[in-house]
C-alpha cells in the first residue's frame, strides 16, 4: 500500500514555539520503520513545506493517510482528513499523537476512520494488515464508533523500533531547536515518574514511567549522523544510577555528541558530580521547569520542591558551563509586583533564556478552573498553546497580562548583558534566526494585546 505520512502546518493563531524551534518528527520516523516491505512511505512535514497539504495527496495518490499532532492541530488534522476524503474517498484516514491518546473523544468525525489511542509503534504494523487483507483490529485502535466508553485499552507496552531517519532526509539540515542546529531526536524514557498537577505528559502513560534497554538507545545513539541530540524524555534527570552506566557507555563508546535534555531542579542540585559527568561527555543545555519563585505556588503544582534550591541548581550549572533554558508558569492571580519580581530573580540567578507560560487547564490535568473563568473556547485548539491566556486575570486585565508577559520577555532576553552573551556565543546564522523567530513571536504578543484591548 502506498501511506501518505503528514505532521501539520501549526495555525496561525499558534503563538511562538514554530518560530523558535522545527524539530523530525520521530512519531512518524518509528511509524515509518513499521511499515511491511511491500509498502511505501512518503513523509511530508508541513511545518517546513510552501505547498498544499491538498498538492501531496494529489500528487502521492495513497491508499493510507497517516496524521499526528498535538492539542493545538486538531482542527488542522481534521481538516486534512476532510480534504483527502474529498480527493479521494478510497483514502483510508489514520490519525495518532499524544493528544488522540489522551482525548480519542476530539477526532470522532466521519473523516477520520482509524485513530490510535494506544501502543501504536507496537500495533502499527497489525493495523496495515487489517486495513490491507482484513485480519483483526489491534487493540488500542478505535474505529469510527468507539471510544473510552466502550472499549478497553490494553496495558501499556512501550518497545519502539529505530526510526527510519532516512525517511525525511530532504529536511533534516532544516531542523533546529533555539540555538542548536540540524538536530537529532532521541527518546530513552517514557512517562515520569513525579506527580505535577500541571503536567500532561504524565497523563499520557497514566503515571506510568518505563526506561528503554540501555544497550539499545546506546546503539541508536551510534546510528544518528547529526552531532546534536535531543533527549526528549519528559525527565531524563532521574535516575542516577541509570546515568551513570549511560556516562560509562558514552565514554567506552567514545561516542561525541552535545546534548540538550529535561531535568528538574533539585536534581542538578543534589547531584553535582553527574551533572559534572555529563557537561564532561557532552551535555550542553539543560530545559529546567523552575515553575514559579514561590513555595506557595510549588505547593499548589506539586513539585515538591522549594525555591531556596534553585541558588544550588544554577551554581552548579553555572559552573559546569551548562546552558539553561526555563519554564515559568505564570497563573491568573499575579500583578504587575509579581511580574516584576520574576523577572528580578531570573536575572539574579543568572538565566537568559525563558518559556513563559501562562497557567493553562489541559484536559485531564489536575489543573481546573470554573467554567466562567475559561476565556478560551475548548474547541479553539489552536489557541491551547500553553502561551495564550486561557484563565481569566484577576488583578489585571487579559490586554494588561500579555503585555506582561511580553515586557518579561524583552527584559530578560534582550539586555545588553545577555545580548552581548548571544553575540558571543552564537553563531551569526542561528543568532538571526532567533531574532526572526522572536521578533515574530513579538508580533503575535502585540496582536492579542490590541484584540484584548478592543473586546475590553
Amino acid at each position: 500500500m502506498k501511506i501518505l505520512m503528514v505532521r501539520p502546518k501549526p495555525s496561525p493563531e499558534t503563538i511562538g514555539l514554530q518560530h523558535l524551534m522545527v524539530v523530525e518528527p520521530l512519531e512518524l520516523e518509528i511509524l515509518c520503520a513499521l511499515k511491511r516491505d511491500s509498502d511505501s512511505v512518503v513523509i511530508v512535514d508541513m511545518i517546513l513545506e510552501k505547498r498544499t497539504f491538498e498538492s501531496f495527496v494529489i500528487e502521492h495518490k495513497p491508499d493510507i493517510l497517516c496524521v499526528t499532532g498535538y492539542i493545538t492541530n486538531v482542527s488542522t488534522i481534521v481538516s486534512y482528513c476532510k480534504s483527502a476524503k474529498k480527493i479521494s474517498d478510497k483514502i483510508i484516514t489514520v490519525v495518532g499523537g499524544v493528544h488522540c491518546e489522551v482525548c480519542p473523544e476530539d477526532f470522532e468525525h466521519e473523516s477520520i476512520d482509524f485513530r490510535v489511542v494506544r501502543n501504536a509503534a507496537v500495533i502499527f504494523t497489525d493495523l496495515l494488515n487489517h486495513i490491507d487483507k482484513k485480519t483483526e483490529l489491534p487493540k488500542g485502535v478505535f474505529r469510527k464508533e468507539d471510544s473510552l466508553v466502550n472499549t478497553t485499552l490494553p496495558p501499556y507496552n512501550f518497545s519502539i523500533p529505530f526510526p527510519d531517519r532516512n525517511s525525511v532526509a530532504q529536511y533534516r539540515d532544516k531542523y533546529f531547536y533555539i540555538f542548536h542546529n540540524k538536530v537529532a531526536l532521541i527518546k530513552t524514557s517514557f512517562g515520569c515518574p513525579y506527580q505535577c498537577s500541571f503536567c500532561f505528559c504524565r497523563i499520557i502513560t497514566e503515571g506510568k514511567y518505563h526506561q528503554r534497554p540501555l544497550n539499545e538507545i546506546i546503539h541508536e545513539l551510534e546510528q544518528i549522523k547529526e552531532t546534536e541530540i535531543y533527549i526528549v524524555d519528559d525527565d531524563f534527570l532521574f535516575d542516577r544510577k541509570w546515568l551513570q552506566s549511560f556516562i560509562s557507555e558514552i565514554k567506552k563508546r567514545n561516542i561525541r555528541k552535545h546534548f540538550l535534555v529535561y531535568g528538574r531542579a533539585d536534581f542538578i542540585a543534589k547531584n553535582f558530580d553527574i551533572m559534572h559527568e555529563l557537561a564532561q561527555i557532552g551535555l550542553q543545555t539543560v530545559i529546567v521547569g523552575f515553575e514559579s519563585f514561590s513555595d506557595k505556588e510549588l505547593n499548589n503544582y506539586n513539585k515538591n520542591i522549594s525555591v531556596e534550591m534553585y541558588k544550588e541548581t544554577m551554581a552548579v550549572l553555572h559552573r559546569e558551563k551548562i546552558d539553561v533554558f526555563a519554564t515559568i508558569i505564570i497563573p491568573p492571580d499575579w500583578d504587575k509586583s509579581d511580574f516584576k519580581n520574576m523577572v528580578a530573580v531570573i536575572k539574579s540567578l543568572g538565566i537568559h533564556f525563558v518559556n513563559l507560560q501562562p497557567l493553562t487547564p489541559l484536559p485531564k490535568t489536575e489543573v481546573s478552573f470554573p467554567e466562567e473563568q475559561i476565556i478560551i473556547d475548548k474547541r479553539n485548539y489552536p489557541q491551547w498553546d500553553l502561551a495564550h491566556i486561557s484563565v481569566q486575570p484577576t488583578k489585571l486585565s487579559v490586554a494588561e497580562f500579555y503585555q506582561e508577559i511580553l515586557n518579561a520577555y524583552n527584559s530578560i532576553l534582550y539586555s545588553p548583558r545577555v545580548l552581548w552573551k548571544y553575540l558571543t556565543t552564537y553563531r551569526p546564522a542561528m543568532l538571526f534566526k532567533m531574532l526572526i523567530g522572536g521578533y515574530r513571536v513579538t508580533k503575535q504578543y502585540k496582536k492579542k494585546i490590541k484584540e484584548a484591548e478592543k473586546h475590553a
